[in-house]
């Protein structure tokens, strides 16, 4: 098997280009140990098995950052048999950089210069041999989207493997002093027997430049695993270095290289007056405006969610009855004879618990796939810029927002990515926020409640809520920094805008398809169990009798403490809340669970299954021409117009309409509603989150959170309904 490492910055397109070769998706997992992805692809190639792995984008290989060290970490340990270092070719000079750390590694290498259908559209010129010459490497162009140079690509990585070569020597040079110095540490490493077994790891240029620069991962490793002392064993010249310089050694080598680098650009790449960064300047000066880029930045996330659910809602009907009224009906009719816990395990538990889960994955795919237009446009990283200003408040910088743009989609990731920031208690806050941010998981449970008690307006009652729990994040932010425990320094913000691009609708739909897959799988999966046990906890000890079950014991144990937050007259809603923990989408499930679903009246036994399939696929044609014209009509106006609730009636939206008889003919209800909804958004996050902080940050403050996420949605929710109540 030939295995094929991709490295590269982020945003170079390393993921298209493995797909556009592969020709399928990336399949998606976690490295060993911890919860970063790791993306990979296997094909078959004239008859050689060959696997490509995505490595995680970065600019240096320095070991501060998980990502950092997983790729530095994968291309020693599991070498490899050839590392392509992807580069975007319209920013050579800074994707140069990561170039030169990654041939320290002694790794075989071949250069993609990426995204070349736009460096031949500003009129630059590349001396591609010369390049070659200076970076001894070669050097393919590429297009993912144009597909174009990817046979030549794969030929050449394939002819390297089979050569069988492991390692590979470049050229390491800064200038002649620091040459002379390095050449001799070279000679002292290669001569010393306690280098023997070192070496049979790590590549001679590795070994050397990592004891020279001080790097303190490799230095710990060389103690613990070869008992080597190397950096007392080579003070002197890293000493002489310093002192000629009068700088950090760090800080001399990152010099030397980054003016090597501008030699090579020299020397080879020349450039028109006409600049990529036009277009991108001239859109900036209007969606980073101090005044128009915040309002710009909620107007598109309101016009998204306008889309998301006139796009989605037809099918989310049609699933809804698909399930309930197709699946459902003949689930029942092959159960007749069979013991009434098994009838309703199937029909009630598993059918309509999952079924209420997976009605909205209509509404995720949609909510995926024009998140994904805006991450690979290159406008999700702006938003950190936008936010700069106000997360300065907090103590933070805009940075810190990106691990909160990740927790709209999950949580767990967001945890993960606080590992980005520069310090432990900037980690610690922005950690503390993060839950805030209301996740895909959460979308389930808002698409519930706004259908059934906000109708028309559910997208603008969902935009609410989002924005809800921004501000709710903010604002415990500048409670909590005024505590020593969270009090961090303000840092100024470093974070580089790409240029915007039109994404590709492939790669698009690869995220889209990767994300609602997930979905499925945790609804197929983990969800399924929960939601069994919780069919048991609702059907015994009286067999089916939900208002005498235990869980509505426990929700009857809880209600009187949850009172005031209005939505806890009902044992359901108090209730959903501990399975919620366990994963938010599991509310939809229980709701379908313990609530009294309506029935279909008139012709059900009458109806063959032939007309029904028929019926369905009929149903689904008309779900297609709804969603499409709700998406061209792009009505607006539709969120701020009144609820139907007779239409909601009439159609019998199976779980929809359950749920919207829970306070029947309450004028309160929608507050009802909408207090439980905040609940659900604020409340302790799902159990994998926890785990996450809890391997983050440790048992200590896993449990100060869990007591933040516990009084926050209290107060929330009781201050929205006891206020809120005073003028219905």
């Amino acid at each position: 098997m030939i295995k094929i490492a991709f490295a590269g910055n982020p945003n170079v397109g390393k993921s298209a280009l493995i797909n556009a070769i592969a020709g399928s998706k990336l399949k998606v997992g976690n490295w060993p140990g911890v919860t970063v992805e790791k993306k990979e692809a296997h094909f078959i190639h004239n008859g050689e098995e060959i696997t490509m792995i995505d490595l995680p984008g970065v600019y240096s290989l320095s070991p501060f950052s998980l990502e950092e060290k997983i790729t530095r970490d994968f291309i020693i340990n599991e070498n490899p048999d050839v590392v392509i270092n992807v580069v975007e070719s319209t920013n050579i000079e800074r994707n140069l950089y990561l170039t030169m750390l990654l041939q320290e590694l002694g790794k075989p290498m071949i250069m993609a210069l990426n995204f070349y259908d736009e460096f031949e559209k500003l009129n630059y010129t590349l001396d591609l041999k010369r390049l070659s010459e200076l970076t001894e490497m070669e050097i393919i162009k590429t297009s993912a989207i144009k597909k174009t140079g990817l046979s030549e690509l794969l030929e050449k990585a394939v002819a390297i493997a089979k050569r069988g070569e492991k390692s590979r020597e470049y050229k390491i040079t800064f200038d002649s002093f620091i040459d002379g110095q390095y050449a001799l540490m070279k000679e002292e490493v290669k001569k010393d027997e306690k280098f023997k077994d070192v070496l049979k790891k790590y590549s001679l240029d590795f070994v050397t430049i990592k004891t020279l620069e001080k790097d303190s991962d490799f230095l710990e490793k060389m103690k613990k695993e070869y008992g080597i002392d190397c950096e007392g064993y080579f003070r002197s010249y890293t000493e002489e270095i310093e002192n000629r310089y009068d700088e950090e050694i760090e800080t001399v080598l990152a010099e030397k290289r980054y003016g090597k680098i501008k030699g090579i650009i020299a020397d080879t790449l020349k450039t028109s007056l006409k600049s990529r960064l036009d277009f991108t300047d001239k859109v900036d000066k209007i969606f980073l405006n101090r005044v128009l880029g915040l309002p710009i930045f909620f107007v598109i996330i309101a016009g998204l969610m306008t889309i998301v659910f006139n796009g989605s809602a037809p099918f989310i009907d049609w699933i809804d009855g698909f399930v309930g009224g197709f699946i459902g009906k003949y689930a029942g009719i092959l159960m007749e004879g069979t013991p009434d816990w098994l009838n309703s395990l199937v029909v009630d538990g598993i059918i309509g618990g999952v079924g209420g889960v997976l009605t909205f994955v209509p509404l995720m795919f949609f909510l995926y796939f024009f998140l994904s237009i805006l991450e690979e446009s290159g406008y999700m990283t702006r938003v950190a810029f936008l936010m700069d200003k106000i997360m300065r408040k907090l103590g933070l910088n805009g940075k810190a927002f990106v691990p909160m743009v990740l927790g709209f989609g999950c949580t767990v990731p967001a945890i993960y990515a606080t590992r980005t920031l520069e310090d432990e208690k900037s980690r610690k806050l922005t950690a503390a926020l993060a839950p805030f941010m209301s996740c895909g998981a959460r979308l389930p449970v808002y698409g519930l409640f706004t259908a059934a008690f906000f109708g028309a307006k559910a997208g603008l009652v969902v935009v609410s809520l989002y924005l809800f729990g921004i501000f709710t994040a903010i604002l415990l932010g500048m409670i909590l920094k005024r505590f020593e425990y969270f009090k961090v320094d303000n840092k100024a913000l470093l974070i580089e805008l790409p240029p915007y691009r039109i994404p590709s609708f492939k790669v698009i739909m690869n995220s889209t398809l990767t994300r609602t897959g997930r979905y499925l799988k945790k609804a197929t999966s983990i969800i399924l169990g929960i939601l069994i046990l919780l069919w048991g906890l609702t059907y015994f000890p009286n067999h089916g009798d939900a208002e005498k079950s235990y869980m509505a014991s426990v929700g009857r144990v809880i209600a009187p403490v949850l009172k005031p937050t209005g939505f806890a007259d009902r044992w359901e809603t108090v209730a959903a809340i501990v399975p919620s923990i366990a994963a938010k989408e599991v509310v939809v499930g229980f709701m379908a669970q313990v609530l009294e679903l309506p029935e279909e009246e008139g012709e059900e036994a009458d109806t063959t299954f032939s007309e029904d399939l028929k019926e369905q696929v009929s149903a689904l044609g008309g779900a297609v021409k709804d969603s499409v014209s709700g998406i061209i009509s792009f009505d607006v106006s539709s969120l701020f117009a009144a609820p139907d609730a007779e239409e909601i009636e009439e159609e019998g939206r199976g779980v929809v309409e359950a749920t919207a008889g829970l306070w029947a003919g309450d004028p309160l209800a929608p507050l009802r509603a909408y207090s439980f909804m905040v609940f659900i958004l604020l409340v302790v996050p799902c159990a994998v989150t926890l785990g996450a902080i809890k391997q983050e940050f440790g048992k200590e403050y896993l449990f100060k959170l869990i007591g933040i996420m516990l009084i926050v949605p209290y107060i929330a929710s009781t201050l929205i309904f006891q206020v809120g109540r005073l003028f219905f």
